[in-house]
């Protein structure tokens, strides 16, 4: 049978049906209608991802199933005929960026003359120019090739090796160019684009986090992984039923995830990967950065197999506060912040809200997400509950992600994802990158998306601002979230006050805003990507004082299909952001792949590039192979060969329509990339509905069209092969 997710459950990625309009005819009798449609789009990624082998739904791993699909399969597409993830490791390219030609040199004699340094340091082949005096002893040379070429890669560095063998130089190494915020050296950061739309890069200019500052997740609990382990203190399971903890046993010390909580026993550990996004271990070389680089992690289990209770969530929040718990012993790292990726849709709890304030009076900071339904927030809790800060969820340009919640009790939005787009144009899926485990307990990353991940970005920023004002209160944390967030990602249907700022938010709880500091240019993003035509908000920052005016300009080959809103010009506050719409019109051009840049430039004298990319026409690419699965009686799953399976084409941008029996269905999609009629082999790509971690129902009700049924493929990895 479906386990279903209990109310408590994590926040359930639903589809919302919609009634199917149909002309009635008063005179005729209507036939019992049995069918419903299912609607959207496939979106695959050719280039294998930063990740190792993903955790995948355990009926994927059943080699039985596979066999079965790919008999299917083979008939179809000749019957059609007829008429992503590598292991995140220290050596992933994230190293600084070389500063072409030079080379900083220490010489042994003090304030040598530049003639002489000059001298001293010729190589054949290139010409030296002296670029300026670092101290008494160090100076910097850079060096142009006699012939008219680029350096190639590692010439440079060559350079340095044989300029430290000339005679009166003690050492010499190339230049490297750094970045003025502090960023992480984790090579999984470039994929992790959510945290630059909150301007945390600038943010951790300031501030890094606080050892004194503890932060409590109570979630479905945690598993062991190199980039967390070492963050992560004693925890606590405080669920009380034992069948649904699921492992056996009630309250005790061990927060283990055991897993086991999604549809036939598949596993999301869901409490590691926001735990992940918090926490993981930063700037060491490995895996991916954390919102907070410092303090202490306690995993509060709350959520087993069947979901949670509100019994068990109220002793969490306690447990976690440092409160007496029965059964427990008292925490002995009291969190001053709380994560609650969790909800229900259900009114206030009057018993969960006196657990908060309790906490709250302690100067506990509660943070949680909106959900992700794509409806009112006000019928969810804890949402819904006062004296908390409730989060919504963005994508990639800004905008409220499709399956996040709204309305009055959201208070600001942070990144959540949206795994079925490509915005930024790198390949990979626009979710939130963090850490997780495999089914063969190997630690992985892996894009999530929610207002589940967009809740723990607002509880990290809240550790930074409590790193920096350890008195701050909740009020005081809300209003200056509110105050400085970036109004553009509001809207209509309640959006709170916007997106996140992470840096303002973060001046602000220090009571170091300066407004009267230069102004200086910052973005979002350096590369964007159009799926198709129409407009995308550019995010322009000023992450210093002043006034800003920004103007942008267009070149590269598809420079005629960009036009600029507003001129093409921004004014950007103190400390604050604008939109600049970049706007595309392909009309007129040939099909294919195209490349522009933005040049950006302020009037402080400030400049950065932006790539644009976009593509004409439709996919260079295979078609894919999308299934309906549901339940048989037996509780294993199969389909319909008439209309459970069908060939998605890329001529027609994957997009899709299936009119399908009424009933319960898992969606999967793949790609036969070597041709073979098998299907789910090592390296294809295979994707799934809701998500590339989560495999997710789909209620088909007769005569209704269940839309936005959107998912992304990856390359992926089958572990019996």
């Amino acid at each position: 049978m479906i386990r279903r997710i209990a109310l408590l459950g994590f926040l359930a990625l639903a589809a919302c049906g919609e009634e199917e309009k149909t002309p009635s005819k008063p005179t005729t009798p209507t036939p019992t209608v049995k069918t419903g449609t299912v609607s959207g789009v496939l979106t695959p990624f050719r280039s294998a991802s930063s990740l190792s082998s993903r955790a995948l739904p355990s009926e994927l791993s059943d080699p039985r199933l596979r066999h079965v699909l790919s008999q299917a399969a083979s008939k179809l597409l000749a019957a059609k005929r007829q008429t992503q993830q590598q292991a995140l490791s220290s050596t992933s390219s994230s190293t600084a960026e070389t500063v072409p030609g030079d080379v900083i040199v220490r010489f042994e004699e003090s304030h040598l003359p530049e003639a002489e340094a000059l001298a001293r340091v010729e190589v054949p082949g290139y010409r030296a120019v002296h670029k300026g005096h670092l101290s008494e002893h160090w100076q910097l040379i850079g060096y142009e090739p006699l012939t008219l070429r680029a350096l190639r890669a590692g010439e440079t560095e060559d350079l340095a090796q044989r300029v430290s063998t000339q005679k009166g130089v003690r050492f010499a190494e190339k230049n490297v160019r750094v970045r003025a915020f502090a960023t992480p050296n984790d090579p999984g950061y470039p994929s992790q684009w959510h945290y630059p739309m909150m301007n945390l890069p600038a943010a951790w200019d300031v501030t890094t986090g606080s050892d004194a500052v503890t932060i409590a997740i109570v979630d479905s609990g945690i598993v062991k992984h190199p980039d967390l382990d070492a963050r992560v203190v004693q925890g606590a399971d405080v669920i009380l039923d034992a069948s649904a903890a699921g492992d056996g046993d009630g309250r005790d010390m061990d927060p283990t995830d055991v897993g086991a909580d999604l549809p036939n026993g598949g596993s999301s550990f869901h409490g590691t990967h926001v735990a992940g996004t918090i926490g993981a271990s930063s700037n060491d070389g490995y895996g991916v950065a954390g919102i907070t680089w410092r303090g202490k992690i306690v995993p509060v289990r709350a959520l087993g197999a069947e979901g949670g209770a509100f019994a068990d969530i109220i002793v969490g929040v306690r447990w976690a506060a440092g409160l007496e718990v029965s059964g427990l012993p008292v925490n002995k790292n009291p969190a001053q912040v709380i994560n609650m990726s969790l909800g229900g849709e259900t009114g206030p709890s009057v018993a969960l809200q006196e657990a908060i304030d309790e906490v709250v009076k302690k100067g506990v900071i509660i943070v949680v997400a909106a959900g992700n339904s794509n409806v009112d927030a006000s019928a969810f809790s804890p949402c819904n509950q006062r004296n908390v800060i409730c989060v919504g969820a963005t994508r990639f340009d800004g905008k409220r992600a499709s399956y996040s919640n709204y309305g009055t009790p959201v208070d600001v939005m942070a990144t959540g994802g949206e795994t079925s787009q490509d915005l930024d144009g790198d390949e990979q899926p626009d979710g939130v990158l963090s850490t997780l485990q495999d089914k063969d307990k190997k630690p992985v990353w892996a894009y999530y998306q929610g207002t589940s991940m967009a809740s723990p970005h607002v509880a990290g920023i809240v550790a930074l601002m409590k790193a920096k004002k350890p008195t701050l209160t909740t009020e005081e944390a809300e209003t200056i979230l509110k105050e400085t967030a970036d109004v553009a990602s509001k809207c209509s249907e309640g959006c709170g006050a916007g997106l996140v700022n992470a840096h303002t938010a973060v001046l602000r709880a220090a009571g170091t805003l300066n407004t009267s500091a230069a102004p200086k240019l910052s973005l979002a993003a350096t590369q964007i990507s159009f799926p198709s035509g129409g407009t995308f908000p550019l995010s322009v920052r000023n992450v210093g004082g002043g006034s800003l005016r920004v103007t942008a300009r267009v070149s590269g080959a598809g420079a005629s299909a960009l036009s600029l809103g507003g001129g093409g010009s921004v004014t950007v506050p103190a400390y604050g952001a604008a939109s600049l719409p970049v706007l595309l019109s392909t009309s007129g051009l040939a099909d294919g792949d195209y490349e522009a840049r933005l040049d950006l430039s302020g009037d402080n004298g400030d400049s950065a590039p932006v790539k644009v990319k976009f593509r004409v026409g439709s996919f260079k690419d295979q078609d894919a192979i999308l299934f309906f699965l549901y339940e048989d009686s037996d509780g294993e799953l199969t389909f319909d060969e008439d209309e459970g399976v069908g060939l998605v084409s890329a001529a027609n941008n994957y997009s899709y329509s299936a009119k399908l029996t009424a009933r319960t269905y898992y969606a999967i999609a793949t790609i036969d990339e070597d041709g073979d009629d098998k299907l789910l082999e090592d390296g294809e790509r295979v994707g799934f509905w809701r998500d590339i971690t989560n495999l997710e129902p789909i209620v088909v009700g007769a005569g209704k069209t269940v839309r936005g049924i959107d998912f992304a493929l990856v390359p992926t990895m089958f572990s019996d092969n």
